[in-house]
């Protein structure tokens, strides 16, 4: 069997592909926290897992949490999500990561 021919049967039967990536996040505006993510759902993903976590800890790295009150477009509760909402682990750690967390 030719590699091409494998690839074609893995790609069919067993590796389930992303479609896409969001990240998704809390955003402070007027004084509460509130769900969005981008890019929104009715724009196109992003078609790489490495793009959407370099865009979240860009997002993190911008709106840092650490020792303050929260401000006006301020980001909370940072991942990575697939096309159906699940989260993503980081590629550089493995792990499911969420940046900018929010303490309970």
């Amino acid at each position: 069997m030719k590699i091409a021919e494998s690839m074609k049967i893995i790609d069919a039967k067993w590796v389930e592909k992303q479609e896409g990536f969001r990240v998704q996040f809390k955003r402070y505006s007027d004084g509460a926290w509130i769900a969005d993510m981008v890019p929104p759902e009715e724009a196109a993903a992003l078609d790489s897992d490495v793009t959407a976590w370099r865009l979240a800890w860009k997002l993190a790295q911008s709106t840092p949490l650490s020792g303050k009150e929260a401000e006006e477009g301020d980001m909370a509760d940072i991942r990575v999500v697939d096309q159906n909402g699940n989260p993503i682990e980081n590629y550089a750690t493995g792990e499911m990561d969420i940046l900018n967390r929010l303490v309970d």
